[in-house]
């Protein structure tokens, strides 16, 4: 029995796949798998990064160079950051509560820029893609990164029950 030898072109263009339909479908799919962010929080008012409507639970600027906004933790969108290891991306930062305290630093990695994890068991802000580590100050801890990310300075306010990152 001889078996027919085709290429992988020749065979993708039997089911109807050019090699270019395939490449497209398949840098689709590994860019929104890369980007994907289920702790991101994105403000209802596009204005820039600048919010104003405390109905969102948020106020005050969060993208740009003048970062300055206050999360009102009673809000459902940031209440989770009450439990320690939790944390949220809030425009161009990331927010986690770290053994009880809160940081705030840039969400993307110095390295390439993927949005950053934030890992209870080790305490420490993680990238997904390279795996870069840093600690919760924003020093490197492990490269390939070796810039440290900005940080932010957190004042809470327990009896209000909001978190001021400027």
């Amino acid at each position: 029995m001889e078996m027919n030898k085709q290429s992988r072109g020749q065979f993708l263009k039997t089911l109807g796949l050019s090699s270019k339909a395939l490449m497209a479908f398949y840098c689709i799919g590994a860019v929104s798998a890369c980007s994907t962010e289920e702790n991101s929080v994105t403000p209802t008012n596009p204005n820039n990064g600048n919010t104003s409507n405390t109905s969102t639970g948020l106020t005050g600027t969060t993208t740009g160079a003048s970062i300055d906004y206050t999360i009102d933790l009673k809000n459902a969108s940031y209440s989770k950051l009450a439990t320690v290891g939790e944390f949220v991306i809030i425009g161009d930062t990331l927010v986690a509560n770290a053994n009880g305290i809160y940081i705030a630093v840039s969400k993307a990695c110095t390295h390439q820029g993927t949005t950053l994890s934030f890992r209870k068991a080790e305490g420490d802000l993680w990238c997904s893609s390279h795996r870069s580590e840093f600690k919760t100050d924003g020093t490197v801890k492990k490269a390939p990164a070796t810039d440290a990310l900005k940080t932010f300075k957190t004042t809470f306010d327990g009896t209000a029950n909001t978190l001021k990152v400027s």
